[in-house]
């Protein structure tokens, strides 16, 4: 990489620190897009973007193995680590035939589940020692945060036997009182479904999916939680309901009964995420939370799920709540703007009525 191309990626980078960017899109032809509180802003002061650069940058970065995977694939992500100054989730890919790169900003500091405002039954249900817990949520709602920040919660607290399968690893996390292994799918194991079996009989005590989005992957989840382990999955899902649904509809036909009664049995509760703009700056996290009642486990069981958002509703004592009060008590405390929240909610003239 020439001297100039050095430079121009250390100055966009450096501004996307310098503006708590949570992203960086960089694409042939166009000027450098940094996402700032959820809004895009094109840095019109700096050069349009050439075909040679994005190669250079790609080519600084991604090894043998990697250029091999994205010109069979066309597409990679991996992480990229700048100058042991900052590290980025790094989406590799081709559009319009040319090279382009996003990077999203991986924290270094490890945030608490309070710092983070996540709900507080979050760190009562990962004390339990076996059962499934589903993080879900679109990208870019911080389900990778919640989940480093959770095991992180266990390692300072608990002396466990912590097991990731990751793709691509993000947070890196060192052993304080809990043994924590971080596996890379397709690097140091072939897939999601084997890494979990290479568990299942094994002296692990939590183990943690980063996706859920391999055949078997759902049944061999069930197996896993059902025989003792801590099981935490991030899904792609918009809600809780959904990510029930998801799971459910994976399994095969002849396993969909059996699916219905362990998932009954081990779900210990569901967190579905949003990420909206803070008045004055930053970002406010909204939660829809699902926990396990003698209620719940029976609609689960009996494929009702379609009832469990009047559960969410009318269960607050149990540490549940629907997307759509979480969202109206940020508004409420004055953390987000009400057509920010407008804009997330599920049902939005019942959303319009309350605020009202």
């Amino acid at each position: 990489m020439s001297t100039t191309e050095t430079l121009l990626i250390n100055k966009i980078l450096n501004l996307s620190a310098e503006r708590r960017a949570t992203d960086v899109h960089l694409t042939v032809g166009n000027y450098p897009v940094l996402r700032i509180d959820s809004k895009l802003i094109t840095l019109i002061d700096e050069q349009v973007l050439t075909p040679d650069f994005l190669l250079a940058m790609a080519d600084s970065f991604l090894s043998e193995i990697d250029k091999k995977n994205l010109e069979s694939a066309r597409e990679l992500i991996t992480v990229y680590s700048w100058a042991n100054r900052a590290r980025f989730r790094a989406r590799v890919f081709y559009q319009k035939g040319y090279l382009a790169i996003s990077l999203r900003i991986i924290p270094q500091l490890i945030r608490s589940p309070k710092d983070l405002g996540l709900p507080p039954i979050l760190t009562q249900l990962i004390a339990k020692e076996r059962g499934l817990l589903m993080i879900t949520g679109p990208f870019g709602s911080g389900r990778t945060t919640t989940v480093a920040s959770l095991l992180e919660t266990l390692n300072r607290n608990k002396g466990l036997h912590i097991q990731t399968l990751e793709k691509p690893i993000e947070y890196l996390l060192a052993n304080n009182q809990c043994i924590i292994e971080q596996r890379e799918v397709g690097k140091d194991t072939n897939s999601f479904v084997k890494g979990l079996l290479d568990t299942i009989d094994e002296d692990v005590d939590v183990v943690v999916i980063s996706a859920v989005n391999e055949d078997g992957l759902e049944e061999l989840i069930l197996q896993g939680a059902e025989s003792g382990k801590l099981i935490i999955a991030i899904m792609d899902a918009d809600s809780s309901i959904s990510a029930l649904e998801r799971f459910l509809s994976n399994l095969s036909p002849d396993k969909r009964i059996w699916g219905q009664d362990v998932l009954s049995q081990v779900l210990l509760g569901v967190v579905a995420q949003r990420l909206l703009p803070r008045i004055g700056g930053g970002l406010s996290l909204a939660y829809e939370a699902l926990t396990m009642t003698s209620a719940v486990q029976a609609i689960i069981k009996d494929n009702r799920l379609y009832q469990l958002n009047s559960i969410m509703q009318t269960s607050k004592e149990e540490g549940m709540i629907n997307l759509d009060k979480s969202l109206l008590e940020l508004v409420r405390v004055g953390e987000v703007s009400a057509n920010d929240a407008m804009t997330q909610a599920i049902d939005v003239e019942s959303f319009r009525r309350n605020f009202k």
